[in-house]
């Protein structure tokens, strides 16, 4: 199995990795085609934000944070959502930086922590893994 690049979060508790997101295959707005930000049907690259770039926005996060291109929104560290709604999250994955992607669509980055969030951390932990 591919590793997550990033893992989307439905309201049902549900957590699925991009490749099976971002290539059209589980969402129906996008009829079974990629979705149109994805790069070979995953999520691309987090890149550091750029104040400067036309696409920058605050509400992505301060320049050099790490952010997928296709991010509308940083909604902060995923545990501050724990029991929103009540939706509960699996306990690993609460550290992450939440993003709303353009399709709107809750997703982390594997090794993507809210309290770090100009540093990926890609060194096999927990929260690397896909559930």
């Amino acid at each position: 199995m591919t590793q997550a690049k990033a893992l989307f979060l439905g309201p049902d508790g549900v957590v699925l990795p991009d490749n099976l997101v971002c290539s059209g295959q589980l969402v129906a707005d996008l009829d079974g085609r990629p979705c149109p930000y994805a790069v070979e049907g995953r999520i691309p690259d987090p890149q550091p934000l750029d104040a400067q770039a036309p696409t920058y926005s605050v509400d992505k996060g301060a320049p050099g944070d790490l952010c997928p291109p296709c991010a509308k929104q940083s909604l902060g560290s995923l545990a501050h959502w724990q029991g929103h709604g009540g939706q509960q999250f699996p306990e690993h994955l609460l550290p992450l930086r939440l993003f709303k992607c353009r399709l709107w669509l809750w997703l982390v980055v594997p090794g993507l922590r809210d309290a770090a969030p100009a540093v990926l951390a890609c060194d096999g932990e927990v929260e690397a893994e896909w559930p």
